[in-house]
């Protein structure tokens, strides 16, 4: 999700399908209290800038 590829495109990575992806960026979306791929993404790696 961090490289920003689709749901369908992580889903066969993991051999899950792409509804099992989606239920659990829902899950990780309301224990960070966002609603988006891009604000998980911005908090995931909010920490990590370059000099």
């Amino acid at each position: 999700m961090a490289r920003g590829l689709p749901t369908t495109e992580i889903a066969a990575a993991l051999f899950v399908s792409p509804h099992t992806v989606r239920g659990h960026l829902k899950a990780a979306f309301g224990k960070a209290g966002i609603s988006s791929r891009g604000e998980l993404v911005a908090r995931l790696f909010a920490g990590h800038r370059r000099p």
